[in-house]
């Protein structure tokens, strides 16, 4: 696995990045990035197109799941299944993602 750029993303909170072939969700939190694989679990819905982020809340519009984005588990059904999630860095104001 190899760090990827997301880039400086400033005062944004959310960015939806193509990253080696995943299409990945990152989000902060009190200055905290996470990374998630953005596509729901459920129905391969991406957050990015079809959801909201609520704090650390990914919520898939689809049809209403709902998944922590520091974990990837699922808080509210129909998914069951976790997403995938990422490790996340900022070396020198620049979000890093580890796929």
């Amino acid at each position: 696995m190899a760090w990827h750029d997301l880039g400086d993303l400033g005062d944004a909170t959310v960015a939806a990045r193509h990253v080696a072939g995943v299409s990945i969700l990152a989000v902060c939190e009190n200055g905290r990035w996470w990374a998630i694989e953005d596509l729901c679990s459920h129905a391969g819905c991406a957050f990015s197109d079809d959801g909201e982020i609520d704090g650390i809340v990914a919520i898939c519009n689809c049809h209403g799941s709902e998944f922590d984005v520091r974990t990837g588990e699922p808080l509210v059904m129909p998914a069951n299944e976790p997403l995938r999630t990422f490790p996340v860095r900022v070396e020198g104001g620049v979000v890093q993602v580890q796929v």
